[in-house]
């Protein structure tokens, strides 16, 4: 089976040249169309995913997107293939220039409080964009952004996004969550599968991360990431950042409000208020968050966190006994 690589030449027409990262689902390459010799990134699906009629269905639906969305802080899907053997299906986006967002955090840490807020109210505007045409990203987190030439956050994967009306589509092999743990909302966690204030819920994780330097929940164990976000609140941001306005602290208490319905309306509301702290109303600084359980299922159990806990223990259980087989 055909397996991209650096310097491998797709179809003809674009040439591999390293890796920019592989995700759950799909991996990408920094490639130049021998044609143009423009910089492109090529996106292939998870080769083991091959198989999936819902590989081909995320890719059109990405490509859908891309043609949709015409902003310059968002990626622009040039093309689909759908594969000519030997080589799979993948989408060819325009590349973006910019440093991944990961990479800043690694280097720098906890960043200043005047960058965080100009940074992420300009994407919260870019989101607010994307969902007054109905898409919903619903994994906003370092990995998906870098911080372009401009000093403006890009959103450069889609992989999971939705759009309004459009059917779900479940992976093989996969439960209906979508999400990474450190950021999807609980609305996500119970199997809801996301929208607006969804994504509002990701960029207050985002924003408490990139000023304390480590996201709001974190654990080893992606199940108690999951539990946190459901039952825990964070440690309080001005107890490990004393330069931060209680304003912004409470606009990311807001955004973090376990109930959807508490958070802010619309992305838009959100950045206006990072932008004029002095005018945040605090009292989200003392609010009571009620945890999940005690308002959960008639025995006051979550099913989906004990389903999930289920199928982990299983597979950790499977994995013991062929480890101790060989």
């Amino acid at each position: 089976m055909w397996t991209p690589e650096a310097g491998a030449v797709v179809d003809n027409r674009y040439q591999l040249i390293r890796s920019l990262g592989h995700g759950g689902f799909a991996g990408t390459f920094l490639a130049e169309d021998v044609n143009t010799h423009d910089k492109v990134v090529l996106k292939f699906p998870d080769l083991s995913q091959l198989g999936d009629p819902a590989v081909y269905e995320r890719f059109r639906r990405e490509i859908a997107i891309g043609k949709l969305l015409d902003h310059p802080d968002l990626p622009v899907a040039l093309s689909f293939s759908e594969g000519n053997p030997p080589y799979p299906p993948y989408l060819v986006l325009k590349y973006m220039e910019g440093e991944s967002l990961v990479a800043i955090i690694k280097e720098k840490g906890a960043l200043p409080v005047d960058q965080v807020v100009d940074m992420v109210s300009r994407l919260l505007e870019v989101l607010y964009y994307c969902h007054q045409q109905g898409v919903y990203h619903r994994d906003i987190k370092p990995e998906n952004l870098l911080l372009g030439t401009d000093g403006r956050l890009k959103i450069i994967d889609f992989g999971i996004a939705v759009m309004t009306g459009a059917p779900r589509v479940t992976w093989r092999g996969f439960s209906g969550l979508m999400g990474t743990p450190e950021y999807m909302a609980p609305e996500q966690i119970k199997g809801e599968r996301g929208g607006a204030r969804s994504d509002i819920y990701a960029v207050g994780c985002l924003i408490y991360h990139l000023l304390a330097g480590a996201p709001p929940f974190s654990s080893d164990n992606p199940l108690t990431t999951m539990y946190q976000h459901m039952n825990a609140n964070p440690k309080p941001l001005t107890a490990i950042r004393p330069d931060l306005p209680p304003g912004i602290w409470a606009v990311i208490r807001r955004a973090l409000r376990r109930r959807k319905e508490e958070r802010y309306d619309s992305a838009l509301e959100m950045a206006n208020d990072l932008r004029q702290p002095q005018n945040v109303d605090l009292k989200w600084l003392s609010e009571p968050d009620p945890p999940f359980t005690s308002v959960a299922t008639n025995n006051g159990i979550n099913w989906v966190i004990i389903a999930v806990a289920a199928l982990f223990a299983v597979g950790l259980a499977l994995l013991f006994f062929f480890l101790n087989r060989h």
